[in-house]
């Protein structure tokens, strides 16, 4: 999980971020921070739009966290938006812009994990099914049910438990709305679902209806290592 904190305030970003691996520890997830001390920081980063979760401060020197979310949303931003604050009158705006909490500055543990756990209810009811483009028809698509998608000459062809599915979106953008802790783009033209991987043979991963998908070369170490992580952290969370 990534998590974005952009505030102006050093000892308030410290206190997020401080939080965040905190509430990751105590839930078994990982969750990756990065920090930004403007708005105009945060809108120069190319990868803001992937991130989970953004903790965005509303009142900062330059653009407003306001103004900078306005941004986001029209840019495509789907995560989770909350808004950090010493006042409640920005709430309307907030509404607006499906912001998903406000956390009242001085930030206290409590706020926090209330949001978080508000966050993650959210972020699953969203992640059970994507909506995707058959031609001119829309279709909801099971996420746990996805095995792998693959690009095959101009189409992306997504294969599920229940069949092949021709849609007109890029991997690229089946990739940024699926679930990142579970969904890996092992090779240039294939993302999997790490949940159907039977095991790993070589440099392909082994699916389990018995397709080998390759590895690439580029990212073959980084690519393994994530996977093996993922099933490490299944294994113990089976355990609990």
């Amino acid at each position: 999980m990534l998590a974005l904190i952009c505030d102006d305030l050093a000892e308030d970003r410290r206190v997020l971020a401080e939080y965040c691996d905190r509430y990751g520890k105590e839930k078994k997830l990982k969750i990756q921070t990065l920090q930004y001390e403007n708005a105009g920081a945060l809108l120069q980063n190319k990868d803001v739009l992937k991130a989970d979760i953004l903790f965005l401060d509303i009142y900062m020197e330059g653009a407003s966290g306001i103004d900078a979310a306005k941004i986001l949303r029209g840019k495509g931003y789907k995560g989770t938006l909350i808004f950090t604050t010493t006042s409640r009158e920005h709430y309307a705006e907030g509404f607006d812009l499906a912001a998903a909490h406000y956390l009242i500055k001085p930030i206290s543990w409590e706020a926090f994990c209330k949001a978080a756990g508000r966050c993650n209810k959210i972020t699953e009811l969203e992640k059970k099914s994507i909506r995707v483009n058959i031609g001119r028809s829309e279709l909801n698509v099971d996420v746990e049910g996805i095995r792998y998608i693959e690009v095959y000459g101009h189409k992306t062809i997504i294969n599920t438990l229940r069949g092949e599915i021709s849609v007109t979106q890029s991997l690229a953008a089946l990739e940024q709305v699926l679930p990142r802790d579970s969904f890996l783009k092992c090779y240039r033209c294939f993302l999997i679902n790490m949940n159907h991987v039977q095991r790993i043979e070589g440099d392909s991963f082994l699916m389990k209806d018995n397709r080998e998908i390759p590895i690439s070369r580029d990212n073959r170490v980084q690519i393994k290592s994530r996977y093996l992580d993922y099933m490490f952290s299944k294994m113990e969370e089976e355990k609990c």
